[in-house]
């Protein structure tokens, strides 16, 4: 009775400081654990080295979203990816969008991916004196890696897509929101789309996610080893960065108000991007029970991109689980012998 006395008066505090959707003390819950170095900056974005554990190590570039942390990819040991790609002789680079600020808030798409992205790229490539590099994007990330390679095929060797979202297909979250919210409306003066107020959407498009979360946790909060799985991800979930307007209205006006990157060939400002080039190996990954980005996705791959050499992988689980999950394992293995 007086452990769950003290947590009800944390959980008031914790509600209190941060929000009604929030159950985990942020500050209390280590992730990103996995040894990283900074090795360069562009404006606000970072590109961070986990160096690979093998005497010889391959470059792999990883692409998040601008929506949550990065983090996602390393979020505990032993429930990390970046951990396991090192240990298998991976030297990681990831980019870390940061927090806008007034000088990224009007960021366009064309900066990110032909700058941001291809800065980092060319100084991978020199440092390892390669022609080609391997490339993992997930949710949004592989929406900038397919663009990124459709403008420069030639500096892209394999491709790994997970959650990949393309195209305007029916049942996907991100599709809602293009749909329902007019967001030039949300944004505020300085251009920033509040992250928070992003996070309180998904919420209300799938309120049982958080009715489930809280049944959860009180049904478990004294299971030492539930918290441990449980408060990261908890974290995670709620560490939702704000995200420069200008770039979220593009990819939301392309990939799926207008459904233009099965076209072929487009411009995002001066920058062609021409799908019809890109010749790669291209492993595309969903999960069987994701509301964010469907299963269609996989076929929405074959359309967006139709010369490249396409593999699929259907994962059981959902849109985060697929790389934190039980299945996630799987998958990192499914990864490795595809870039091997």
């Amino acid at each position: 009775m007086l452990k769950f006395l003290e947590t009800l008066q944390d959980q008031f505090r914790i509600k209190m400081q941060y929000g009604m959707e929030y159950t985990a003390d942020l500050e209390k819950v280590k992730v990103g654990l996995t040894p990283r170095t900074l090795v360069m900056k562009n404006g606000g974005h970072c590109l961070y080295l986990y160096k690979g554990k093998k005497e010889t190590n391959q470059p792999l570039l990883m692409i998040y979203s601008l929506i949550n942390r990065p983090y996602i990819f390393d979020l505990r040991p032993g429930r990390s990816m970046i951990e396991y790609l090192c240990n298998q002789g991976f030297d990681v680079y990831l980019i870390d969008w940061s927090d806008p600020d007034k000088s990224s808030a009007h960021l366009t798409l064309e900066e990110l991916v032909n700058d941001t992205i291809h800065r980092f790229n060319k100084f991978i490539l020199k440092k390892y004196s390669l022609s080609s590099i391997n490339i993992l994007g997930y949710c949004m990330g592989a929406t900038f890696t397919v663009m990124y390679a459709g403008i420069h095929p030639e500096l892209v060797n394999k491709i790994v897509l997970l959650t990949p979202p393309l195209g305007n297909d029916e049942g996907g979250l991100l599709q809602k929101i293009a749909a329902k919210i007019n967001w030039k409306n949300k944004i505020a003066s300085s251009g920033i789309i509040s992250g928070r107020m992003l996070k309180l959407f998904f919420n209300s498009v799938r309120p049982i996610g958080t009715i489930k979360k809280e049944r959860d946790f009180w049904a478990n909060y004294n299971q030492e080893k539930f918290m441990d799985n449980f408060l990261p991800v908890e974290k995670w979930s709620n560490d939702t960065p704000d995200l420069p307007g200008q770039v979220f209205f593009e990819i939301l006006d392309i990939c799926f108000k207008n459904d233009l990157l099965k076209t072929g060939e487009i411009k995002i400002g001066q920058s062609v991007i021409d799908f019809t080039k890109v010749k790669s190996d291209v492993l595309s990954v969903a999960a069987q029970h994701d509301w964010i980005v469907p299963c269609s996705s996989l076929e929405t791959v074959k359309k967006v991109l139709p010369n490249a050499n396409h593999q699929e992988y259907l994962l059981a689980g959902g849109h985060i689980g697929l790389v934190i999950g039980r299945s996630a394992s799987t998958l990192w293995d499914k990864i490795i012998d595809f870039l091997e």
